[in-house]
């Protein structure tokens, strides 16, 4: 075996191995932008839920609790970009959101609706998950 053909292999390996890490970073892109769109998805769909049993489902109240679901959409686009921010804003978010309610309602609604919030916790701490792997793999390919 001659050095030349020794060395076609390692760089054989070698693109492989970073064609494998591309295809790994856009799944762990995808992963994170579905992660906020399931929250996204949640938000709307609980505060709708609300609307309906207060009898007060108008395009305006629709319009209103539309807002933050928008916001998790536009961090889902964003996480294409940059993942990792995307999914720390996200959780800073719905920290901030969590806060205001406990705030201005009192202390009971952090009980309220807890395996919502549970879920909506493991959701946003996955998609960190992803994000983390995908801002490890990009500073991989880059460097």
């Amino acid at each position: 075996m001659s050095n030349a053909t020794g060395e076609h292999i390692v760089a054989d390996l070698y693109d492989s191995y970073n064609d494998t890490q591309k295809e790994i970073l856009v799944i762990e892109i995808r992963k994170t932008r579905n992660k906020l769109f399931t929250v996204a998805a949640i938000i709307f769909v609980l505060d709708f839920i609300g609307l309906i049993s207060l009898k007060a489902v108008a395009a305006e109240t629709i319009l209103f609790i539309a807002i933050v679901p928008l916001v998790y959409v536009g961090l889902g686009f964003f996480a294409l970009k940059e993942p990792l921010a995307a999914i720390i804003l996200g959780i800073a978010l719905i920290i901030g959101i969590w806060i205001y309610i406990a705030v201005s309602t009192g202390t009971a609604s952090i009980i309220k609706g807890w395996l919502i919030k549970a879920a909506i916790v493991y959701l946003l701490l996955a998609g960190l998950q992803n994000a983390r792997e995908a801002h490890r793999i990009k500073k991989e390919l880059k460097g």
